[in-house]
């Protein structure tokens, strides 16, 4: 009964309960092994748990017997509920776990961001159960997964205290745990450069450690395109000279892992294939700074270099990022050359007509006719000037080098033209208004449409703001930023 009530939520009736049982009667477990006090952890009721554990205090060490010995603290963390948890640590004794116990507890609670309990539980245990198991390494490799990036504010000074904690607890053997899990190539590998910085201040050689393919935490950074750790290398500690003779198994050096295509969930943080091929090429290009030009012609077991790698596993998203770029031409110059044709013909058919015995415009005079001149041929220079960037955009040779600077520059000039030939035609249609009719009796009918040309040019702005912003990052501060010394740094 107390076992359903648990699981149903039930709490004052299961501390009716409670209260007609014997202590030991709440140890008594269901055909799974598990107590009513293990039950609770599920129905996330800490009242209930209360309860019971009053009535009991061996019922928080009582395992599940037939899942592993899990004992209730650990169902807690596994449904994650953060105030069962939080209750469970401190019922607990710490006394009653082994260190291997205790360890897959703390690493659990790091794996689900309670980093608070966690170091409150590392907080309360004695050092000697520490560093008496070797399952330090398993914490670490859950810290390794956790770069500081996603913890902001207080989460992220609890993660900064919980790994120098451990890593500077004097563990007779992390050292060869570290290499031997590769923790630091864990950490490469998403970019948590937090990490290993504040690890490498206890063990300054693990940097040099090679993974089982005979790479180092900047072979495996270059692999998958994770710049902060990367730019490490600038640092006058890092030996660049070292890092350019090191080869894997296959003959690869670093430049030829820069080669290689990017995994694909690093390649689509920049969106659409021709962005995508201008942040392989900057990255090429940063690394080959890095090993200098004679390591170019270095081949690897499959007799090809750097620069053959690089094109020969890029040549689909060269062929996708030159059908994008035409295609985004194509629609963008379809408009731009309607906007010409709309401009051309206002600026010879006026609003009010020509004066018959002289032919000038009537409304010469008037200030508005000014403004009408002026924005009708701005829109007509600029939507050809667009037309002419988007038409260079197509007798383009489309070489891999182009993809790095002329062609993103092209089409960032020719969408910034064609927004700006845009917002002078509307204006040009406004003004129209102003001039015709200006009388009192029309009087709110100018102010109303020019109100409404707004919409089109924020409306075309905020569509393709995203774009604009990702060409003009990516062309001309992506290099500068992504590739320059940080302030994390390996001593």
């Amino acid at each position: 009964m107390l076992h359903v009530a648990a699981a149903a939520k039930k709490t004052a009736f299961a501390s009716n309960l409670v209260e007609h049982l014997e202590a030991s009667e709440l140890e008594l477990g269901n055909i799974y092994g598990e107590t009513a006090f293990f039950v609770v952890a599920r129905s996330e009721v800490v009242e209930m748990a209360k309860v019971m554990y009053e009535k009991n205090k061996n019922l928080s060490t009582i395992p599940n017997y037939s899942d592993s010995d899990m004992i209730p603290l650990e169902m807690a963390i596994f449904l994650r509920n953060r105030k069962m948890v939080k209750y469970r640590c401190r019922i607990t004794p710490v006394e009653y776990l082994n260190p291997n116990k205790f360890m897959d507890i703390l690493a659990a609670t790091i794996h689900i961001d309670m980093y608070d309990i966690a170091l409150e539980i590392l907080n309360a245990v004695d050092e000697s159960i520490v560093t008496s198991t070797a399952k330090v390494g398993s914490v670490l490799q859950v810290l390794a997964r956790k770069p500081l990036s996603q913890n902001h504010g207080i989460r992220g000074r609890i993660w900064e205290r919980l790994v120098s904690i451990i890593t500077t607890i004097p563990y007779p053997y992390i050292p060869y745990i570290i290499q031997e899990i590769e923790i630091f190539h864990a950490a490469a590998k998403i970019g948590n450069v937090e990490f290993f910085t504040l690890l490498s201040y206890s063990y300054p050689d693990l940097i040099w450690n090679f993974d089982s393919e005979r790479n180092s935490i900047f072979h495996i950074a270059v692999t998958n395109r994770q710049e902060e750790v990367f730019s490490l290398i600038y640092h006058k500690g890092i030996r660049k000279d070292a890092i350019a003779l090191i080869e894997d198994n296959d003959g690869n050096n670093i430049l030829h892992l820069a080669g290689k295509k990017a995994p694909r969930s690093r390649l689509n943080i920049v969106s659409g294939p021709s962005l995508q091929m201008q942040r392989e090429l900057q990255w090429f290009k940063a690394v080959e700074k890095i090993v200098g030009p004679s390591y170019l012609q270095t081949k690897n077991r499959d007799h090809k270099t750097p620069r053959k790698l690089f094109t020969l596993e890029r040549e689909k998203l060269r062929e996708d990022g030159e059908k994008w770029m035409k295609k985004t031409a194509t629609s963008c110059m379809v408009v731009a050359t309607l906007i010409a044709t709309v401009v051309f013909a206002a600026a010879f058919t006026v609003p009010g007509g020509y004066k018959e015995d002289i032919g000038a415009p009537i409304f010469l005079n008037d200030g508005w006719f000014t403004v009408f001149v002026t924005f009708d041929a701005v829109a007509m220079f600029t939507s050809t000037a667009s037309i002419l960037t988007f038409l260079s955009l197509f007798t383009a040779q489309y070489r891999e080098d182009d993809f790095l600077f002329s062609l993103p520059t092209k089409l960032m000039v020719g969408l910034v033209t064609l927004f700006a030939s845009i917002v002078c035609m509307v204006i040009t249609f406004s003004t129209t208004f102003f001039l015709v009719y200006k009388e009192e009796k029309h009087g709110t009918l100018p102010k109303v449409v020019a109100a409404l040309s707004l919409l089109p040019i924020i409306l075309y702005a905020v569509l393709n703001c995203r774009l604009w912003i990702a060409i003009i990052h990516s062309t001309f501060f992506a290099s500068s930023f992504m590739f320059r010394p940080r302030n994390n740094r390996l001593i």
